[in-house]
């Protein structure tokens, strides 16, 4: 699955830590938040055994990408 958006973009520089815990870009200005969702989002697609990544151009926009495993009828 992905997500596109057009917005504001993750600067190159911090990219490899946005999924951490109260992480904020130094570009939302005037934008609120805590810096818990991208972190939340990570914990829950890992939990279940899946994976989350993105690619992002500044000023441009992002698109997350999320893939999660499929379970067949024996492991329901």
């Amino acid at each position: 699955m992905a997500i596109k958006d057009s917005g504001i973009g993750i600067p190159v520089q911090q990219q490899a830590r946005i999924f951490g815990r109260f992480m904020r870009a130094d570009n939302v200005h005037g934008i609120s938040g805590t810096g818990l969702g991208l972190y939340l989002c990570r914990e829950l697609v890992e939990r279940h055994n899946g994976r989350i990544w993105f690619e992002s151009v500044e000023n441009v926009g992002s698109t997350f990408y999320i893939a999660l495993p499929l379970l067949d009828d024996a492991e329901v």
